[in-house]
């Protein structure tokens, strides 16, 4: 049985409280992902996180059930896997040229585990990320700039990111809600 990690992290004023940054848990991930996605004719996925630490690979394993997207007939998305350098897919993403680009990342917003949020570029500061080379802030930023496209962040709050520890439940609950919703939006 997996066992998850008490929260030891100081959350500063500077973040996020926990009621400011979860709505109702009960919100449905479905309808989170279809409001987001409303409007946009094509959608990037960039799935981040390490595999190898717990629930941070809960982006990468999104980007990976989602790779064959761009086969599918009517489709006008397609997803990248980010891992801990979400900016070695840059060239792809541009080239792709989508109107929206949806990164999914484990983060902390100090929400139950496996609470599922749509954070705005904008206010991307707020909240703590896991692992990464090049912090998502700056790339959401130049790809904004480099193709005009819209990008939001979506948020799994994690419980474990220990290394070599698998998936808690909870964080591979939204794990498979993310897929799902995303594969019946976008396919």
């Amino acid at each position: 049985m997996l066992r998850k990690t008490e929260k030891t992290e100081d959350h500063s004023s500077s973040k996020k409280s926990a009621s400011q940054a979860c709505p109702p848990v009960n919100s449905p991930v479905k309808l989170l992902l279809e409001e987001a996605l409303a409007g946009f004719a094509t959608v990037a996925i960039l799935g981040c996180g390490s595999p190898l630490r717990g629930d941070d690979a809960a982006g990468s394993l999104i980007a990976s059930n989602l790779a064959d997207l761009e086969t599918c007939s009517n489709s006008k998305a397609r997803a990248y896997y980010g891992e801990v350098a979400p900016e070695n897919q840059t060239g792809p993403i541009k080239e792709f040229n989508p109107e929206l680009l949806v990164i999914i990342d484990a983060v902390d917003m100090s929400c139950e585990p496996g609470e599922v949020r749509i954070i705005p570029s904008n206010a991307v500061g707020g909240v703590s990320f896991s692992t990464h080379i090049l912090p998502l802030p700056i790339l959401m930023q130049y790809l904004e700039g480099e193709i005009g496209c819209r990008t939001l962040l979506l948020g799994i709050q994690v419980a474990n990111l220990e290394f070599m520890a698998e998936l808690t439940p909870a964080v591979a609950d939204a794990v498979d809600a993310i897929t799902n919703a995303l594969r019946e939006l976008l396919a």
